[in-house]
């Protein structure tokens, strides 16, 4: 039996196929279950769940057709970064979605665990694949704007590939309008730019490379970017995150603080030019790289048999030594000319008679 209030319990079958195993995660709306394919011997589904309880009509509505959007949207997607969707139904007044079961962890808590800066080259790595994912989103045509990058809307799986999850308040952006937004669908305030706020304005591509880079900032500095209205309240641009990690290559620092500006006319204009960006990091991080193994490999070590510098006493004993071979050497010289039958010429001392005078 499940323990959470509402949730289906454990041996639910739905739609004749799918077994529910238990909970992976429950929201106000609904819930995320684990399941069970009994068509396809029992292979794992992820399971989602939407229920409408709203007073308000209207609201209710909305609520039900972004259930459907989403699972159109999914349905007709393909790229490694996305979860993919394969069915969709109704049953006892519930939506359900089911999708292929990612097991991982969400960005969200890798960074709970998170003590140390995460390495560079594996963020920039990560923000590749989400750059690519966002392009291929951008790319359709309408083009579909996620709309809520941030870190617990993305797994990463056992291979370090990550999924964009959740596209509950995803839309299609035709050329010739700006998609509207509504309160349940503004997205979160943490990663949400100034245009998404209700009233603001309408949101395009640049909202979700904003959504990005406040989502990189956090994996960078493992702190909570600051709020766009805040930003906009104080006319301030987002902190510098060097400031928090120093590590952070300086065009790193201006792709982040591009890509979180707060009026979208001074952000990239597409993830074409946010990867353009990224590219330059990656080569001068690769180039940092190869300066420090070559100064590393440059250096004499003790381990390889380099020669250490000598110490004082060291220098002492080698001066000593020296000057005792150099004794040695003459007194074995001398020993040898005498041995001849030659006789160095040496002086004579005061008072003694040389072999004239006798």
């Amino acid at each position: 039996m499940s323990s959470v209030p509402d949730a289906l319990n454990a041996g639910t079958i739905l739609s004749e196929r799918y077994e529910i195993e238990y909970v992976l995660g429950l929201g106000g709306m609904g819930a995320v279950y684990l399941a069970r394919d009994l068509q396809q011997n029992s292979a794992p589904v992820a399971v989602k769940e939407m229920r409408v309880q709203a007073g308000d009509q209207h609201i209710q509505r909305q609520a039900i057709e972004q259930f459907r959007q989403e699972a159109q949207f999914l349905s007709v997607l393909n790229h490694p970064n996305l979860v993919k969707v394969f069915d969709f139904f109704v049953q006892n007044g519930r939506y359900y979605l089911v999708m292929s079961y990612v097991k991982g962890k969400t960005l969200r808590e890798l960074l709970k665990t998170q003590t140390e800066f995460f390495p560079l080259k594996t963020l920039l790595e990560w923000t590749v694949q989400l750059v690519d994912v966002l392009s291929y989103l951008h790319g359709q045509t309408p083009p579909i704007l996620f709309r809520d990058v941030k870190p617990s809307n993305i797994i990463v799986d056992a291979d370090n590939r990550l999924r964009l999850i959740d596209f509950g308040i995803a839309r299609c952006l035709h050329p010739d309008e700006a998609t509207a937004t509504f309160l349940q669908g503004m997205g979160s305030a943490d990663y949400c730019p100034l245009e998404q706020y209700q009233g603001v304005g309408g949101t395009d591509q640049r909202s979700d490379i904003y959504s990005l880079g406040a989502t990189l900032y956090h994996l960078l500095t493992l702190k909570v970017p600051p709020r766009a209205g805040e930003l906009a309240a104080e006319n301030k641009k987002v902190p510098s995150p060097r400031m928090l990690n120093p590590s952070i290559e300086p065009a790193l620092e201006d792709l982040v603080v591009n890509m979180m500006a707060v009026y979208k006319q001074d952000r990239y204009s597409s993830m074409t030019q946010v990867l353009a960006a990224l590219q330059k990091v990656n080569r001068n991080l690769e180039l940092r790289q190869e300066r420090a193994a070559l100064s590393s490999s440059s250096r004499p070590r003790v381990a390889d048999g380099a020669p250490k510098a000598p110490s004082k006493s060291q220098s002492t004993t080698y001066i000593l030594a020296g000057l005792t071979a150099v004794m040695l050497f003459l007194m074995g010289w001398l020993i040898t000319q005498m041995s001849s039958g030659s006789s160095p010429a040496v002086p004579p001392r005061a008072g003694s008679a040389t072999p004239a005078d006798k």
